[in-house]
């Protein structure tokens, strides 16, 4: 009887029954992959390790085994895989930071949660601890780290952990704090060139570096105004500009019902699903890429959309594209998600498309993402 951790297809070589050539290519096919893995994944003493067990099930069980065989024939995946398996680094979120290169183990920790051999964690705020933790050191001035060490741990980490509490963190939300990090480090790159420290920093030194360009450096409102706090900086006024921002147009109704009740040609049923909550259903992107299939609820010969409390029913025209776009999900063939269960789901483990991509893709259909918001509904006339 073969033991939990084995690789099924070497033990079961010897007597296999007679296979016409393509019967042999299949399980040539199945086989290679579990081997490969098997290989890789080995603790040392001929088994797979233990923790590692459900990784190996579900890569080994993918229904295009190619994927697979692609990923781990790259020398740094292999390595990675190597260094879990014998216990190298530590099986965890922070033993994983630690490896190189960061796309690649990105990649292996959505596999890991979504095989449950890891709990969750927040994709983003991980890449940007990552990132922190790489930036900080490499900054030469002893005294401009400090500060910036400082900073990064009572200003700029406290609103993406806040965040990642509440919900995922956006790529535009981890945005911000790397450029707040990076304007910090700029205006004591200012100072410096003045010759100034930070406690030395005068109104003149704090308008001459927003005179060079305000809009660009507005994010660096956060750096004086806590170095004020925290009595780093004597007090001086951080100039502030508002900006009256006018009504966008709203489209006209002629223009938003066609979009509702054609697809154009050559577009993907996706993007059309997603321009479609955006128009009739006023959904922010980022609503609207945390939606489920479990959000399409088919009652009583209509669907009930629950992208509102309560449920609200879909008007006949969308509600039929809405099913059929059920059936035909991308990205749900791959090894990433075999099991997707998001209305519109990503590249990565268990991760919906982001909000960006959502808009990228909406941008190409001139379809408006906050100008639809205007208004709840839509003819289907």
């Amino acid at each position: 009887m073969r033991q939990r951790g084995e690789v099924p297809c070497r033990a079961s070589r010897a007597g296999e029954p007679f296979r016409s050539q393509h019967q042999r290519r299949g399980v040539r096919g199945q086989c290679e992959p579990a081997e490969r893995l098997g290989e890789l994944l080995d603790d040392g003493t001929g088994s797979i390790r233990a923790e590692l067990l459900p990784l190996f099930d579900a890569l080994r069980q993918t229904r295009r085994p190619k994927g697979p065989l692609t990923w781990t024939s790259k020398p740094h995946v292999q390595r990675t895989l190597q260094a879990l398996a014998r216990a190298e680094v530590p099986f965890t979120h922070e033993g994983l930071s630690r490896l190189i290169p960061w796309r690649s183990v990105a990649y292996l920790r959505d596999r890991l949660i979504q095989a449950g051999v890891l709990p969750p964690a927040d994709r983003q705020l991980l890449l940007f601890q990552r990132w922190l933790a790489e930036k900080l050191p490499a900054i030469d001035d002893a005294g401009h780290r400090r500060l910036l060490e400082l900073f990064a741990a009572w200003y700029a980490q406290r609103r993406p952990n806040t965040l990642a509490g509440r919900s995922p963190l956006t790529g535009k939300q981890v945005r911000q704090a790397r450029d707040e990090i990076h304007l910090a480090t700029a205006f004591l790159d200012h100072l410096a060139e003045r010759g100034r420290s930070l406690a030395e920093c005068t109104q003149a030194d704090v308008d001459a570096w927003y005179l060079g360009g305000y809009t660009a450096r507005r994010l660096t409102h956060a750096f004086p105004r806590w170095a004020m706090r925290s009595k780093h900086m004597q007090k001086a006024a951080v100039p502030h500009r508002s900006y009256k921002q006018s009504r966008p147009a709203r489209p006209a109704p002629a223009a938003r019902a066609a979009v509702a009740t054609r697809q154009p040609r050559r577009v993907p049923l996706q993007d059309h699903v997603a321009a479609l909550l955006v128009l009739l259903h006023a959904q922010p992107l980022i609503q609207i890429a945390r939606l489920g299939t479990n959000d399409v609820l088919p009652e009583d010969g209509e669907v009930l959309g629950r992208n509102r409390r309560p449920p609200s029913p879909v008007p006949a025209p969308f509600a039929g594209m809405l099913l059929d776009y059920l059936g035909q999900r991308p990205n749900t063939m791959t090894a990433t998600n075999p099991d997707a269960r998001r209305l519109f789901p990503g590249r990565r483990a268990a991760q919906p498309m982001t909000p960006e991509t959502l808009e990228l893709r909406l941008r190409r259909l001139a379809s408006p993402t906050q100008r639809g918001r205007l208004r709840r509904r839509v003819p289907y006339a």
